[in-house]
This record gives C-alpha cells, sequence and structure tokens, in this order.
C-alpha cells in the first residue's frame, strides 16, 4: 500500500504543516511514538492528517481507531478526517469515537457467535442507572458502619467509587483499611448491577477489561482488530484507559499518542499524567516528537507561558515560539499586565472598563473577550455580579472556569484568582505547615504530589499554564485583596506564580 512521496495525494496532507509535524505526520510506524504538542501547536491538523497519511501508506482505513474523550471532539475529528485526501468513501471508515464509545462498542459486540454482555451476565441490552438509581444502590451495596468507617456519606461514597473505578492515584492516600471496606463495597455494587441487568457510564471500560481478562480470545480477537491506535489529550487518560490501550496493542499494533502533559488537569477525576511523562517505560522503545511552534498567542505571552515550566527535564520540556505573528513582522507585542484590585467589586468594575477601553483600541469585540476563573464560585458571583450591575444589551466578557475554557482560545484573556489558596487552591488552615516555598517545592517534587495542606502544586502550577495559553493577544493577571467566601471578607496575598512570570 506504500504511496510514492511526490503522490498529490500525500502532498495536500502535508500542505501547511512545518517540520516537526510532517515528521510527526508521516514518520514513526514500527515503534510507539508519542508527540508532545505545546498549546497552540495545531495538534488536531497533525492527529487528522497522520490518520489520512497512515490509510494511504500504511494500512486500510478501517484498520485505524482514533480515541478522545468527548463525543463533540470524536465528532469533529470524524469531519474533519472524513474530507482529507486518501480517505474513500467505498470504504470502512476510520473508526473515531470516545474510550467510552468505544467500551460500549466492545460490550455490544459479538465474538465467536456470543454476545460479549451475556459472557459477563448480562440479559439482553442492560439499561443506564439513573443517578436516583445509582444513589439507591449504594445505599444497599454497603452499610452504615462502612460509610461511618470511610467517613463518608453516600454523596461522598459515589465520588469516592467513582475514583475507584478509575483507579484513580489519589486513593493511594486511604489508609489500607479503608481501601479494603472501598473494594468490598465496589465488589457488591458490581453484582448488583448485574443482578438489576443495568449498567453505567463507567462499566463501559472496567467491563470491556474484565471481559478481555476473563476470557483470552475476546483479548486476541480486539488485539488484532487494529493496526494503527491514535490517542488525542493522551494527558488525561487513566489508568484503565492505559490498560485498554495495552489490550489492544498486543498482537503488535503501534500507537500514537498526541498529548501535552504541561495541561494535564483532570486528576480530580482520576486522569493520571503519569504514563506521559514516562511513556518510554510504559510503551517500550517509543519515539518521541516535540510540535513548539505556537500559531495563537503573541510571543510575549509565549514568552511568560515558557517560564512557567523553565525548570523541567529537557526530554519533556517545551519552548513554545511564534510562528503566527514573527512570520508576520509582529514580533513585539503587549506584555502581560498584572493588576492587583482591593476588592472583588472593584476587580470587576475594573476589567469591564479596561475591557472596553480595548475593545475601543482594537476593535476586538468585548464580548468575544474572556474572564478565567479557577473556582466556579467566584465565576458565579462575577456573573451575578455582572447582571445586576450591568444594563441589558451592553457586551461583558465571557466567563468561565479554566477547566471549561481547556482546547479554546481568546483574543483577549483576564486570568483571575490570582491570589494564594485560590490559585494554588489549597486549604488556608493549614497554611501554618509550609515553611516556605523552598520547602513546599521540595516535599512536593520529591514524590509526594499532593501535599498536606491538600496542595497539588505541579496541577495548580498546569492550570495556570492553561490559563495563561489560551490568550492569542493580551492578557491580563489580575488578583484581589479581599473575597467574599462563604458570606464573609476574607483577606488574600497575590498568587505565588505571579513570581514566575
Amino acid at each position: 500500500m506504500q504511496s510514492p512521496p511526490e503522490s498529490p495525494a500525500i502532498q495536500d496532507i502535508l500542505s501547511g504543516l512545518n517540520p516537526p509535524q510532517v515528521e510527526a505526520v508521516t514518520s514513526v510506524f514500527d515503534r510507539h511514538c508519542l508527540v508532545l504538542a505545546g498549546a497552540g501547536c495545531g495538534k488536531t491538523s497533525v492527529l487528522t492528517r497522520r490518520i489520512a497519511f497512515c490509510a494511504i501508506t500504511h494500512c486500510s482505513q478501517d484498520k485505524i481507531l482514533a480515541l478522545t474523550f468527548t463525543r463533540k471532539a470524536a465528532e469533529e475529528m470524524r469531519l474533519r478526517v472524513l474530507e482529507l485526501p486518501g480517505i474513500r468513501k467505498d470504504l470502512g471508515p476510520p473508526v473515531i469515537t470516545t474510550f467510552h464509545g468505544f467500551g460500549l462498542s466492545i460490550l455490544r459486540d459479538t465474538v465467536n457467535g456470543i454476545a460479549n454482555s451475556s459472557r459477563l451476565g448480562y440479559s439482553g441490552e442492560p439499561k443506564l442507572l439513573s443517578s436516583e438509581d445509582r444513589l439507591m444502590a449504594l445505599a444497599l451495596s454497603s452499610t452504615s458502619p462502612e460509610r461511618q468507617a470511610l467517613g463518608v456519606d453516600l454523596f461522598k461514597l459515589d465520588d469516592l467509587l467513582a475514583r475507584h473505578a478509575v483507579q484513580s492515584p489519589r486513593l493511594q492516600n486511604l489508609v489500607a483499611e479503608k481501601q479494603a471496606i472501598l473494594g468490598e463495597i465496589a465488589g457488591r455494587f458490581s453484582r448488583l448491577k448485574i443482578d438489576k441487568n443495568v449498567w453505567e457510564f463507567s462499566d463501559m471500560i472496567t467491563r470491556a477489561l474484565e471481559l478481555c481478562d476473563r476470557f483470552p480470545e475476546i483479548e486476541q480477537h480486539y488485539a488484532s482488530r487494529f493496526k494503527s491506535v491514535l490517542v488525542d489529550e493522551f494527558q488525561d487518560t487513566n489508568p484503565l484507559q492505559i490498560r485498554l490501550l495495552k489490550k489492544l496493542l498486543g498482537g503488535g499494533t503501534k500507537l500514537m499518542a498526541v498529548g501535552d502533559d504541561d495541561q494535564a488537569i483532570y486528576g480530580f477525576r482520576g486522569a493520571d499524567a503519569g504514563p506521559t511523562l514516562d511513556f518510554t517505560s510504559h510503551f517500550n522503545d517509543a519515539a518521541i516528537v516535540k510540535l513548539e511552534t505556537n500559531y495563537r498567542s503573541r510571543p510575549a505571552i509565549l514568552r511568560a507561558a515558557n517560564r512557567i515550566f523553565g525548570n523541567k527535564p529537557a526530554a519533556y520540556r517545551k519552548i513554545l515560539r511564534s510562528g503566527k505573528y514573527a512570520s508576520a513582522g509582529k514580533e513585539r507585542g503587549n506584555k502581560p499586565v498584572r493588576r492587583l484590585c482591593a476588592t472583588q467589586r472593584e476587580m470587576v468594575t475594573w476589567v469591564l472598563s479596561e475591557a472596553q477601553r480595548t475593545s475601543r483600541a482594537t476593535g476586538i469585540p468585548v464580548d468575544a473577550m474572556c474572564m478565567l476563573f479557577r473556582l466556579n464560585e467566584t465565576c458565579d458571583w462575577t456573573r451575578e455580579c455582572l447582571a445586576n450591575s450591568v444594563p441589558a444589551g451592553i457586551p461583558v466578557p465571557r466567563l468561565m472556569t479554566i477547566h471549561g475554557s481547556k482546547g479554546l482560545e481568546f483574543p483577549v484573556v483576564f486570568l483571575c484568582d490570582l491570589e494564594e489558596s485560590v490559585l494554588p487552591n489549597y486549604r488556608r488552615r493549614h497554611a501554618a505547615t509550609i515553611r516556605g516555598w523552598g520547602d513546599l517545592c521540595a516535599r512536593v517534587f520529591a514524590g509526594r504530589g499532593r501535599d498536606d495542606n491538600g496542595l497539588d502544586l505541579p496541577e495548580e502550577m498546569r492550570l495556570f499554564y492553561v490559563g495563561v495559553t489560551r490568550a492569542q493577544e493580551r492578557l491580563y493577571l489580575v488578583s484581589a485583596r479581599s473575597k467574599q467566601s462563604l458570606g464573609r471578607s476574607v483577606t488574600f496575598r497575590p498568587s505565588r506564580f505571579l513570581r514566575m512570570l
């Protein structure tokens, strides 16, 4: 199936790519590959073109599997791939879906004349477990003394079991006795769902893995199903998803993972950046390709972003360079602006005034700008404040959390919540246990991760980085000395992260 390099279809696929992007699209089919793609470096374009290139030069297009995390992302990728040269409409398309969607397809599949779901004890197609029925099932699967021993109510038990289901590294902090209790509850809960012929979102992967573990012929079937597996946002994978990937690669299938460890911000959902940072240990003899040309932000913003992880090991450090403004002779630009406000209300007033001033100066609409927050609480307070103080019809910036902004970009960003204990987020009442910045860094980077204050410094730094790299033209770094929290005024110090820039 090898096609010559001068093939018009391949020329179209590679058109407009920079050299590292071309390398990521065309090379390393004989071993696993990690593409470390910095923010705004065109990873989606690389991933979709890699699929098309693979279909022309490497294997039949229906032997390609691409996995991502949301149905929206999967659908967008699917539409983009179908428009690329080399993808034939008369053949089975590449399989582009979410991890959970792929797990569900395994459960609904039939192998050797036997329905996979029936192998697990289900009768027919199970019903989806509702959130209300889930709480009832949790009550039936656990006892009051067990919940007391874990120190949780039903709602918190729900959260613990969700983390247990994805084998979240954060559960390692539980003592052995609590781990055992949680495991017993999880086992009863799992059996109850089969007895009631129901399943839920988390079962899509856990049950697919159970199939492969219990029935070797099932694992062999799916290990030989694909020749090339691609994963988007690899830094957001959890341990169960990594296990599923390894099952798929058992027959010599090669993996291309695209991700950015600097944007791993979903640890609270069970995501684990470890396989990204230690990719060659998980996937032997793997190659690493870096994408560092940014097509989003002005150089001044990129210089600020580069300082955040300036001390990372060279193998994984990415130094972002402008591929958009430098080529247009616009290397110079406004440096990020810091603003310290006395109160939250003053912050809202200043941001609105500055947004209007910037709009008059640049022509950028105010409602195209964005205010980003670490906490839902601050975001909601600001939204209510704007609703009560700004007349109808007057445009205001968009408001969202940093988590919600992942994958988005805005011409002007006001990065708010830059106060100690907010970003980075930790429990203020234990702040006295920190003996200084050096002490905190030493303890966190020594492998403890989350320190005694509940501070996960690496993840908070990554949140800061994501916030900074949403900005295209202008970036404002905003702090407030005083904020309302639980109905009272609380005093804050500016975030330590400001000293990095």
